[in-house]
């Protein structure tokens, strides 16, 4: 996972068959978008962006009522007029790229971060960037949109066929793609560089790149960092997800309008619980984490000093013993609680000097949470009293009926489901429109406001704060102040001929296009129509591996030998869902939107004899736009 100021140039020289030129490193840059974490990038001269249908859920769900089933039916915007406002959802294009140097010093280093803040230009968002521990320091320039519109996205059963049984697996069948449209000032956006449909087929061993936003890995982690992560963090998240998971589909199976109101939530969840016990099944193989040990052991063995390693593992030890509270103080993603708390956060951390506020409210971290909150999402009163509920019982059961945040959400009531009902009677954080005229208060008005929600979100942010403080203060600066020597002496024994930790920032993997085994029986690189019928009817049809009614209407009519889904060697994480996959010309032959179960530990390794990315094929976009759904008119846009 290659940042584009630092790709390896003769290893891409092998893939792409020439030494790789500014025009073309250009060109990916200028195409590729984040898209809120995930990624996607430019198809058309008109600001056409092709990514997941999975990215573009959360916008399906805000869209979406018992009236207009989007979810259900699927979208396809027939005109430019037609295409829907994705509320709070913005795109990122990467402009630029400054080197920064920072102080370790936490007050010197909030002070300097200020000034760097400040002096980043008009129209644009800039980030700074860590690589390699914290040794380089960057700041990435963004031209940043906030005008998305869906154009067009095939049917949840279609893009998700399979279901969490087929999520991270291969042989894969899923339409998991959509089309959105950025604006800005009104019109649609003229990118200087879009990417057009590759000519030529994909054949076995092709090379294919993948420019993305790869969120997070965990590859330059110390063993003891890694074991924190093994037996506290991982195991905490994970029971939390798994009892969530439990409350959603209880309530989605109360009927179809509940399924409906549940299935968003439950598509997010699953997937990150299925890639968080991959990583815990990863940490706990012997043999990677023997590897792990045995290459520590070799710089540790070559160090001037053991005090960088000592100083992370004393962090380590801390972050242990605070991952319980962490986590249990993690309101569920998407409720009424988390915007309360985010909204109380920014309120509050306001009005401390810059070089006091936690740094997750930092100044431009707070202007897109604040972006966020003033974003309409839909409101189901049912579901969310329940989430209150079992949120409110989880906590109790982690912390314990005596604990500060415990009693707080408790308010006195003699179980969790009154509890939850007491701060919700009434409440109006449920309103976009409200959330940002309290956003606009100042802090005497705000703290008069007597909504409950957000009176818990007052209260829970002071008693959070603390252990948020504890951790930045134990773990976080103390690791900051040796990533330096730590990156330094990996360097000196292991060269920097690696790529840095994703970070959320573009990146490029290359690979190339192969076969894997499966429980020792070889699969082939692609899958078909054809593979589709026979999984639907091995199942009989039962969800979810049923057929959604267009799907199955034209099943006679489609041609069963197109390819589907197909898998490559390239490099990714979450975070590239919506990725292009492009040949060594640059143009686009797919869009990623999963990897196989043993891409699960590519968090902590990368091993590319069974690591695969699972892409969706240029070939089953062009069919279903010509012949799935009425959109003629967006193939030929997109030059299919």
């Amino acid at each position: 996972m290659w940042p584009l100021d630092r790709l390896p140039h003769g290893p891409l020289k092998e893939h792409l068959g020439r030494a790789p030129d500014a025009t073309w490193v250009a060109k990916l840059q200028g195409a590729a978008l984040n898209l809120d974490g995930a990624s996607g990038s430019f198809v058309s001269p008109q600001g056409l962006v092709l990514t997941n249908h999975h990215v573009v859920s959360d916008c399906i769900d805000r869209l979406t009522s018992a009236q207009a089933d989007l979810a259900k039916h699927g979208f396809v915007a027939a005109t430019p007029k037609d295409e829907k406002s994705c509320p709070g959802m913005t795109a990122r294009l990467l402009i630029g790229i400054d080197p920064v140097s920072l102080p370790a010093e936490p007050a010197a280093r909030v002070s300097a971060l200020a000034k760097l803040d400040a002096s980043c230009p008009k129209e644009q968002h800039c980030e700074l960037v860590s690589l390699y521990g914290g040794a380089v320091q960057q700041r990435y320039r963004y031209q940043r949109y906030t005008d998305l519109r869906l154009v067009m996205a095939p049917e949840t059963q279609a893009a998700n066929f399979g279901g969490d049984d087929d999520n991270f697996a291969y042989p894969r069948f899923a339409f998991d793609f959509a089309l959105l449209r950025v604006y800005h000032q009104g019109k649609p956006v003229r990118p200087a560089h879009w990417l057009r449909p590759a000519r030529a087929a994909l054949k076995l061993g092709d090379a294919v790149f993948v420019p993305g936003h790869p969120w997070q890995t965990d590859r330059l982690l110390t063993v003891a960092q890694l074991a924190a992560l093994r037996d506290a963090q991982l195991p905490a998240e994970i029971a939390t997800a798994e009892a969530e998971q439990a409350l959603l589909h209880r309530y989605a199976a109360q009927g179809e309008e509940q399924a409906r109101q549940a299935l968003e939530p439950i598509n997010a969840l699953e997937n990150g619980l299925k890639a968080r016990r991959g990583e815990l099944a990863a940490l706990k193989d012997p043999e990677l984490f023997g590897a792990k040990q045995r290459e520590e052991n070799l710089v540790r063995g070559r160090a001037a000093s053991e005090q960088p390693w000592q100083v992370v593992a004393k962090a380590a030890a801390a972050q242990q013993r605070l991952a319980r509270e962490l986590v249990a103080m993690r309101p569920p993603s998407g409720t009424l609680l988390e915007d309360a708390l985010a909204l109380a956060g920014l309120q509050l951390e306001a009005r401390r000097p810059e070089g006091q506020r936690l740094e997750r409210f930092s100044a431009a971290a707070a202007r897109e949470a604040a972006e966020a909150l003033k974003a309409e999402h839909p409101l189901h009163p049912v579901l969310e009293e329940l989430r209150l509920a079992g949120y409110i019982e989880r906590s109790e059961q982690a912390l314990g009926a005596a604990d500060p945040w415990v009693r707080t959400l408790k308010a006195g009531q003699p179980d969790a489901r009154s509890a939850a009902r007491q701060w919700l009677a009434g409440t109006q954080i449920g309103s976009a429109a409200q959330r940002a005229r309290w956003l606009a208060l100042e802090p005497a008005a705000f703290d008069a406001v007597d909504d409950p929600m957000l009176q818990l979100g007052r209260q829970l942010h002071a008693l959070r704060r603390g252990v948020l403080d504890a951790y930045a203060r134990e773990v976080t600066q103390p690791v900051r102040t040796q990533a330096d020597p730590l990156a330094q002496t990996r360097w000196s024994v292991l060269g920097d001929g690696s790529p840095p930790d994703a970070t959320g920032t573009l990146r490029l993997s290359f690979g190339r296009v192969a076969e894997v085994a499966l429980g020792g029986l070889r699969q082939p690189w692609f899958t078909t129509l054809d593979g589709l019928w026979a999984r639907t009817d091995g199942f009989a049809g039962t969800s979810p591996f049923d057929l959604s009614p267009r799907l199955a209407a034209l099943r006679r009519e489609l041609p069963g030998a197109t390819p589907l889904n197909f898998i490559c060697t390239a490099d990714i994480v979450g975070g590239n869902s919506g990725s292009p996959a492009v040949d060594s010309q640059g143009d686009w032959v797919g869009v990623v939107f999963d990897g196989n179960l043993d891409s699960l530990a590519g968090r902590f390794a990368f091993d590319e004899r069974n690591n695969r990315a699972v892409v969706v094929h240029q070939a089953a976009i062009r069919l279903a736009l010509r012949q799935l759904y009425s959109a003629k008119h967006l193939a030929e846009e997109l030059g299919l």
